[in-house]
């Protein structure tokens, strides 16, 4: 196959954020790239419906003008005790509140063009179920593209302001390797899992063996009996002769 036909979606959200779940009091830290748990809620929302996470695969790119910081407000839930009076009526206490200043990590002008390789996706997008956000319920987003595309095979391209798999250390020392939530399963369990992936803001460079050591670090290494075979979107800009290449994840292990 040196073709795939896929839907690209094009969103833009002027803030969001997309907390590292292990942080839970103190500062919110953002992931500078939505998490594949993010790409597939985002999907299930457009949908309306929980779809099966083995039926489809993404790729994406994320461009962020820039990230801040503010002070935001947590509402710290415990059981209450005692009795409370309203309008001369007294009432068991059953919960207290208290807030709790928290300072929050979030990204500024965001740009996602995602890639998913269902075709009958494409109404959703133009007609999603729920708020369109990215990140939290109060993240709005739009959509400012959706349409089919025809990616091309090849073994020359270059990777940028994408995620990629872990195993792809390997390759390079460019990115930052980070634990993500892969998947969060459907209520009442709602069971995460988690994966590590590099989140690569620059680029990275993949030709064919036969070019030897054009960007020295930028360059993906080549491995032996590992051959790398890039799905290419011909639209996308055009860096050093390539165009911008693609890594499509599941949301669980394979088979």
């Amino acid at each position: 196959m040196t073709n795939l036909r896929v839907l690209r979606v094009e969103l833009e959200a002027p803030v969001c954020s997309f907390r590292y779940p292990h942080f839970l009091v103190g500062r919110q830290l953002t992931f500078d790239m939505p998490p594949p748990a993010t790409i597939f809620g985002h999907v299930a929302s457009a949908l309306g419906e929980w779809p099966d996470p083995a039926s489809f695969r993404f790729a994406y790119w994320c461009s962020v003008l820039g990230k801040g910081e503010d002070l935001e407000n947590q509402q710290i839930i415990t059981p209450g005790s005692g009795r409370f009076s309203v309008d001369r009526q007294t009432y068991a206490k059953t919960l207290d509140a208290t807030v709790q200043p928290v300072r929050r990590e979030f990204l500024l002008g965001v740009r996602l063009v995602l890639y998913l390789d269902r075709l009958d996706f494409a109404e959703a997008f133009l007609q999603p179920r729920f708020p369109v956000v990215l990140g939290r319920s109060q993240d709005l987003a739009c959509y400012t593209s959706i349409e089919e595309v025809t990616l091309e095979q090849s073994d020359r391209g270059y990777f940028e302001e994408t995620l990629l798999p872990a195993d792809f250390r390997k390759r390079t020392a460019r990115g930052i390797t980070v634990l993500m939530p892969r998947y969060v399963g459907p209520p009442p369990l709602r069971e995460p899992t988690f994966a590590s992936f590099i989140v690569l803001r620059d680029w990275v460079y993949c030709g064919s063996p036969e070019e030897g050591d054009r960007f020295g670090a930028r360059q993906l290494l080549h491995l032996q009996n590992e051959p790398l075979t890039l799905w290419i979107d011909p639209e996308s800009p055009e860096k050093y002769g390539v165009h911008r290449a693609l890594w499509f994840h599941s949301f669980v292990e394979k088979a």
